[in-house]
Formats: C-alpha cells, structure tokens, sequence
C-alpha cells in the first residue's frame, strides 16, 4: 500500500457525517456502506475512470475472459451472447464454467469448507456470484455474465486511468456497485475481501435464517459491503487523512467507472429467455428451509430499499 505522510486516526480530520459513515463501514453496517458509496463517488473521494483517449489494456490484468452457466449447454441466445463476446475480443484468452466445473474448481483452490457454501446456494445466480469473485482472485482477468451482449471491444472500456480493480457503479435507489462485469488482477486484496464478505453472508443465511435476496446476499450488496468495509478498514490502519483518500485509492489501483460507461461497450440489459423462468434470480425470494441449520433473529442491519428497488 502507498504510504502517506499526515497521520489521521480514527477519521478524526474526516468531517461529519462522512466520519461516522466510515466509523459504520468499519463494522460492516450495511446501511452505511450504502449511504457512503455515492458520498464517496459524488464528492470525489473515491477515483472515476476518466473518459479520455482510449489505453492499452492493464497490462498487470490477464487478457482473459470468463463466463458461468449452470449446466453444461446454454440455451441458443445466450450461446449467441457468448460468441458474440468472444468475436470482439480475439486477443483474449476464452473460458467457460458450469456449476460441475465451477465446484471442482473451488474445491482445488478453497478447500471443503468454503465448497460446502457454494454447495448450499440454492440458486444458479448465487453460485455463478460466489464462483465468478474465487476465479478471478486466483486467475484474474474478465468477467462478464452470460445474458450480456457485445457492442465493442473490452478495451474501449479501459480509458484513461492504470487500475488493479474496476468496479462498475448505478446511480438508483439504493447506488450499487455491479457485478455483471469485472476487471481485476490475481490475488487483489480487495476482491479478496469482498469474496470473503459473501462467504460470511452465506453463513449468516446458514446461522440465522434470514434472508434478503439473491442482489444483496452474493451480488451487488455483497459488492457494495465488502468494498466500503475494506476501503475504511484500509484508510484507517493506514492512517490516511481525509484530503489523501483518492490519491491513496487511485495509488492502490482502485478504480470506479459509471455502468452507463460500460454499457456503451456491453449491453448488460438484453432480454433473454431465460429471464421469463424460474432461472432468473429476480424470482427468487424464499431460502430453502433444508438448507438452512436454525433460525434467530437477524444481526446483519437490512438497506429495505434493495427490496424495493431490485435493479430490472
């Protein structure tokens, strides 16, 4: 990590309420990782891409792309999605998961323990969730979801700034950070610890019962918990000051870009037909009670508007 010259402790110099958002990120209070993501975004703190000429690919990224569906044989369309990704990027390299290939693979790099969670989301989305963030923190590379189709290459996405990791970020209600597209190098401390934020909300769901829904359990509101928790995790035992927060962010190579920027390279919202069944996660509001050990009353603090607002 970048050192920085000023000390801060305990976000002391940070003014209020962004203080306190901090303080909540610290102990993963969802709320506030919520609330803190468009502050951060809106006042600047956290580093945008820039739109600008474009740049060679990071060059500390695999040139990789990697895609999940549940069974072996995707239906037609999004076959179709699939070659149409693979036809814009020749220059990458191609790999396709299924839930069999998806299982072996965590077992090999993460052990029983942590095969037994994928084992236990009931829902393909939510093992396509938890498989896509283990790959690429041993692998690195792309990811990109299987019902998203190709407008242009990927590298018309990488402009203007060197990043480690990118996440895509929607302006809504509740601002999220998407996971439908990643970019990322091996090993990157923080995908780690969003990886390991999904992990414990698993187990939460095991422990306890309870039970949002798939976008906050392992998608975006995983995403969104586990990057501001890191980021004030980081910015406090780094003692970073509150005028340095970008530049320390931008130096570790984090970077955030407008999902209405990637969508002018990927269509993240094609219709398929798919969607119109029970595979879409959307429809999947109920926890198999089998899957689940006992029940009492739930710790993890609810954003009720994730309900609401379920991205469509």
């Amino acid at each position: 990590m970048p050192r920085v010259s000023v000390v801060s402790r305990e976000f002391n110099d940070y003014p209020e309420p962004i203080r306190n958002l901090f303080i909540g990120a610290l102990c993963g209070h969802q709320d506030a990782c919520f609330a803190l993501l468009p502050i951060g975004l809106e006042q600047s703190l956290f580093p945008v891409l820039s739109r600008c000429v474009p740049q060679e690919f990071p060059r500390n990224i695999p040139k990789h792309i990697a895609q999940f569906w549940d069974s072996p044989e995707p239906p037609e369309d999004v076959q179709a999605a699939m070659k149409g990704i693979r036809n814009d990027n020749p220059a990458f390299s191609y790999h396709l998961e299924c839930d069999a290939s998806a299982r072996a693979f965590i077992h090999d790099h993460y052990g029983a323990s942590i095969t037994a969670l994928y084992d236990v989301c009931p829902h393909p989305a939510m093992r396509s969730d938890f498989w896509r963030l283990c790959y690429l923190h041993v692998k690195g590379g792309v990811y990109i979801d299987a019902d998203v189709t190709s407008r242009a290459p990927l590298t018309d996405i990488t402009r203007g700034t060197h990043f480690r990791t990118l996440l895509p970020y929607s302006v809504g209600e509740p601002w999220c950070l998407d996971n439908d597209v990643l970019i990322q190098e091996a090993g990157n401390p923080l995908m780690q610890h969003i990886m390991e934020t999904m992990f414990q909300r698993v187990r939460h769901i095991l422990e306890t019962g309870y039970f949002e829904n798939v976008w906050v359990s392992t998608g975006p509101g995983a995403m969104v918990v586990g990057t501001m928790s890191w980021i004030a995790h980081t910015l406090k035992n780094q003692k970073v000051p509150f005028h340095e927060i970008s530049q320390f962010l931008m130096a570790a190579g984090i970077a955030f870009v407008a999902h209405r920027q990637v969508e002018q390279t990927l269509d993240t919202c094609s219709h398929f037909a798919y969607q119109s069944t029970n595979a879409n996660w959307r429809k999947f509001m109920k926890w198999p009670d089998s899957n689940i050990h006992h029940r009492s009353a739930p710790v993890i603090i609810s954003c009720t508007a994730c309900i609401r607002t379920l991205r469509s």
